[in-house]
């Protein structure tokens, strides 16, 4: 199980840090996840393609503590997400208060 804190993968104003190659790869899958979970008018969509096999689009779900899971349906690697809250790809944070 990967266990995420996203503050890991960004930089001081909160974009993300690795410029390329497998942690760049890795943090935007990661921020793609956060996106589609804080969507909570995502109506079903897929979530983004697994990482690791690029077969199937993981399941996502949010817990009582804030924290993102996740899981690939077709290989079976799952994490969860911690400190996600505010961030640039909190879809939930950028709508105005109804």
């Amino acid at each position: 199980m990967y266990v995420i804190d996203v503050r890991h993968y960004l930089d001081d104003k909160g974009a993300i840090a690795p410029r390329r190659g497998a942690a760049r790869r890795f943090a935007e899958f990661i921020t793609s996840i956060i996106a589609h979970e804080s969507d909570f008018e995502r109506a079903q969509a897929p979530g983004p393609l697994c990482f690791k096999c690029r077969k199937a689009g993981v399941d996502t779900s949010l817990d009582g503590q804030w924290l993102i899971h996740w899981r690939c349906p077709h290989c079976a690697t799952e994490g969860h997400i911690s400190h996600w809250e505010g961030t640039f790809w909190d879809v939930e944070a950028d709508r105005p208060p109804t």
